[in-house]
């Protein structure tokens, strides 16, 4: 049988989730969700690529706990970057690091599920106000592309010098996916409280934010392309998936008939966008023809001068509250916590550390996996080109190009 959970045990994995507090990051209990979560993620990899039932995501729906993936990400989000540098304070030459990698990993592994699960209209409109939450923490993970990029391990590495390498690594990949997922709300957007209109356009500007992703392309390396994560040889005209994720996504949020009520275009912001037009090649538009009325609107920007912007409508603020929550929680005492985490972030007991070891094992065998890959170069049955985007009726990448949700 090619599954990993059956239907019980994945209601039962979902059933059980719940918030974690930051001061219990790292500890058996925490491992133990952190387990159940990892399977969830890699029984969803099953049930999308496999095009079986997606039980995962129609009981994480049903059972209301997106809000929980959220949740969980935003906590190791944080975790990270106040948790992490007192704990290597505490203990700068760790015996063991596997545990905090597998903290680390966590939030790739709520992300990735988050990435799965929210290609669903349905699941988007189920976020309800956690959608502010998640689309801050998606434009702070995907801004963080601009300045972090994977890197290999070097010979007599030390334990600190690893493990930050690794958060680096996974940040990465964490801004990659956040990219699609941020495609994900703007395309259903209209399904969302209304405030994510003036989140996403006017408190984080995701427009000008993508702008500058495209120019770096931070998913392009030393002639080669970042691709179903991996990098691979790239011939410097083929369309990644990345790339079009971002095009597509300027384009349904500069496109939208509500844009011009929640985004004025200023001479900065004009100034920005019109640097698209260069990267506009003849190949990018034959491979992804949608960006063609795209390129019409940036001519059209490019030579308008900019009256005075429209009123914005009145909007009350949503409160951050995944994020507030986990901050008060913490009260600021990061080195306390830090200092209580340290015996069992950095296990030294070698039979303590050999359990650990076991379970995590278990929680990452990835031999039923590597028969679901995804295939990033998937073609279109059709005319046998390369396929970037999923077909909206049976999901499959690399279908028809042309149906797409």
């Amino acid at each position: 049988m090619d599954s990993i959970l059956l239907p019980n045990e994945i209601e039962m994995f979902i059933e059980a989730m719940a918030p974690q507090h930051i001061k219990n990051i790292g500890n058996r209990l925490w491992l133990d969700s952190h387990q159940r979560l990892q399977k969830l993620n890699q029984e969803a990899l099953i049930e999308a690529t496999a095009l079986k039932e997606e039980h995962v995501k129609e009981c994480l729906i049903s059972l209301g706990k997106v809000n929980v993936l959220i949740h969980e990400a935003i906590l190791v989000n944080i975790w990270k970057h106040k948790v992490l540098p007192e704990l290597l304070k505490v203990e700068p030459n760790p015996s063991s690091t596997f545990v905090a990698y597998s903290v680390l990993y966590h939030e790739a592994v709520c992300v990735a599920l988050l990435e799965l699960v929210l290609y669903h209209p349905s699941c988007c409109e189920a976020l309800n106000d956690s959608a502010a939450d998640l689309l801050d923490y998606l434009s702070g993970t995907a801004s963080q592309l601009l300045t972090t990029t994977q890197t290999e391990a070097v010979n007599n590495e030390s334990a600190e010098k690893e493990l930050l390498r690794q958060r680096n690594n996974l940040t990465f990949e964490i801004g990659i996916r956040s990219l699609s997922i941020i495609r994900y709300l703007t395309e259903t957007i209209e399904r969302l409280p209304v405030s994510i209109y003036n989140r996403m356009y006017s408190v984080h500007d995701i427009p000008v934010l993508f702008t500058e992703i495209l120019i770096a392309s931070p998913w392009v390396k030393d002639g080669r392309q970042y691709s179903a994560g991996t990098w691979k040889d790239w011939d410097k005209e083929q369309l990644g998936q990345t790339e079009a994720q971002v095009w597509l996504t300027l384009r349904q949020l500069l496109l939208d008939p509500e844009c011009p009520k929640y985004y004025a275009i200023t001479d900065s912001r004009q100034a920005q966008l019109t640097r698209l037009l260069p990267l506009m090649r003849p190949s990018l538009l034959d491979q992804l023809s949608p960006l063609m009325e795209l390129k019409h609107w940036l001519c059209q920007l490019s030579v308008v001068k900019q009256s005075a912007p429209p009123p914005k409508p009145l909007l009350l603020e949503t409160v951050l509250e995944i994020k507030e929550r986990i901050l008060q929680q913490a009260g600021g005492k990061w080195k306390k916590i830090a200092q209580k985490q340290a015996p069992f972030v950095f296990i030294s007991n070698r039979e303590d550390m050999q359990e650990v070891a076991k379970k995590l094992n278990e929680a990452y065998n990835t031999d039923l996996l590597e028969k679901f890959e995804v295939k990033e170069q998937a073609t279109c049955s059709q005319c046998g080109k390369g396929a970037i985007q999923r077909c909206s009726r049976c999901k499959r990448r690399g279908t028809v190009p042309g149906l797409v949700r």
